[in-house]
């Protein structure tokens, strides 16, 4: 077996298009399917930023082991539709209600901070004040420039990026 040193987070977010998890598959946490090909999974709540965290901390040093691959399967949850054209008709309106208002992972984790006193109010807001201005400043530089030559796209993608010829054109 090789021993890749891989990570793979698998975001569990609740519904596919319009079916529920039940009527999926038969196991209650997707990381159990990894066991099957003797890769070690674990499931977190993906809403809990620690959780996640220590998850990862824990995955990431397996893999620099030496140990290999390594699933984390984060459950959380779409609370917009599949694509613009689903409206979620199909997900009962108290879960999508529940979710937005009782499990929103900032809001979570801004809490545990608060509760925990390991940061103040006042510097969770200067926080926010300094990535907005930092948004503001970056969206603001781009508005007047030029949108950048397409054959830009795979610049860092490869090594060695191919040539892209139009499809227009034909040599003959």
């Amino acid at each position: 077996m090789q021993r890749v040193p891989l990570v793979v987070i698998a975001e569990y977010n609740r519904w596919a298009y319009s079916t529920p998890p039940e009527k999926q598959f038969a196991v209650k946490d997707l990381a159990e399917k990894a066991k099957a090909y003797g890769v070690p999974g674990v499931t977190v709540d993906g809403n809990d930023v620690l959780a996640v965290y220590e998850a990862t901390r824990v995955a990431v040093d397996r893999a620099r082991a030496g140990h290999g691959v390594h699933v984390i399967e984060v459950k959380t949850y779409r609370r917009k539709g599949h694509a613009e054209h689903d409206d979620q008709h199909y997900v009962p309106k108290d879960e999508l209600d529940w979710w937005a208002k009782e499990n929103d992972p900032v809001d979570r984790y801004v809490k545990r901070l608060l509760q925990s006193e390991w940061v103040e109010e006042r510097e969770l807001q200067a926080i926010d004040e300094q990535a907005k201005a930092e948004i503001d400043q970056a969206t603001d530089a781009c508005v007047d420039e030029p949108l950048p030559p397409g054959d830009s796209a795979l610049e860092g993608v490869y090594a060695h990026p191919p040539v892209l010829t139009p499809h227009w054109y034909r040599s003959l």
